[in-house]
C-alpha cells in the first residue's frame, strides 16, 4: 500500500519534472509571446518556426485551444481580443507569411489599399468584403483578396502605419478610389468623412479627384461649399 508521504513525494517529482519540462519547453504563447504581442495575438507558422515552435508545437496547442487557427498557416493567441479588421490582417498575413512585424512596416512591400484603407480609417460606407492591397511584386492571393502590383512600389509619403498595419493614407485611398471608378456619393462621403478628422486637406482632395468628370459634385459633398 502507497503511504501518504510516498504519495506527496510522488506529487511533488511530478510538480518538479513538469516544471522542469516547461522551463525548458515554454507554452506557445510564451515563446511567440513579441511576435504576437506586436500583432494583436496573430503570427504566422512561418513566423513561429523562426521563434523555434515547430508544427507538433502548434498542433498540441490548437488541440489544447492555447490557439486558434484562423486560415492556412495563420494563427491567433486564443483569448487576444475582438479585432474588427480581422479579415485584412488575416490575408496580410497570409500573403507574406515570413516577414516579421518590423519589416511589414518599416519597409513594406505589402500595403493595405482601397476600399479596404478607407474601412480601416472609418471613412464612408463603402462594402470591402474584399481584402485590397498594392504590392510592388506578384504574390499567390486567393480569389478572394484583390492585389494591384506596383512594380515601383508606394512613395514614403503615400503610405502610413494604422493599427498595425502599412496602409495608404487616406489621400492616396480617395486618389485610388477614384482611379478605380467609384461612384461620386461614396468618394464624397469618404473625403467629408477625412476632412472632419483632419486625415486629409481640401488641397489634397481635390488633388487626389483630378481628372474625375464629376469632381465638382464630389467636392461640393466633401465640403460642403457651392463652386
Amino acid at each position: 500500500m502507497i503511504s501518504a508521504a510516498n504519495l506527496s513525494d510522488a506529487n511533488r517529482f511530478a510538480a518538479t519534472l513538469s516544471a522542469m519540462v516547461e522551463a525548458k519547453y515554454p507554452p506557445v504563447g510564451a515563446r511567440l509571446s513579441d511576435v504576437a504581442e506586436s500583432q494583436q495575438g496573430y503570427f504566422t507558422r512561418a513566423q513561429a518556426v523562426r521563434e523555434g515552435v515547430d508544427d507538433m508545437d502548434l498542433q498540441r496547442a490548437v488541440k489544447s485551444g492555447a490557439v486558434e487557427r484562423l486560415d492556412h498557416g495563420v494563427y491567433r493567441i486564443t483569448g487576444a481580443g475582438y479585432d474588427p479588421h480581422q479579415r485584412f490582417r488575416v490575408a496580410w498575413l497570409r500573403l507574406t507569411p515570413g516577414l516579421s512585424p518590423r519589416e511589414r512596416t518599416v519597409k513594406p512591400h505589402l500595403w493595405v489599399s482601397h476600399r479596404s484603407a478607407a474601412s480601416l480609417f472609418d471613412l464612408g460606407v463603402t462594402i470591402a468584403d474584399v481584402p485590397e492591397f498594392i504590392s510592388d511584386r506578384r504574390l499567390q492571393p486567393r480569389a478572394e483578396v484583390k492585389i494591384r502590383v506596383r512594380s515601383g512600389g508606394l512613395e514614403r509619403g503615400e503610405w502610413t502605419v494604422y493599427d498595425g498595419f502599412a496602409v495608404t493614407t487616406p489621400a492616396r485611398a480617395i486618389a485610388d478610389l477614384a482611379e478605380d471608378h467609384l461612384d461620386g456619393g461614396h468618394l464624397g462621403r469618404i473625403a467629408s468623412d477625412a476632412l472632419a478628422r483632419s486625415l486629409v486637406t481640401e488641397s489634397e482632395v481635390e488633388a487626389a479627384l483630378e481628372g474625375r468628370a464629376d469632381i465638382d459634385a464630389i467636392l461640393e459633398q466633401a465640403t460642403g461649399k457651392v463652386g
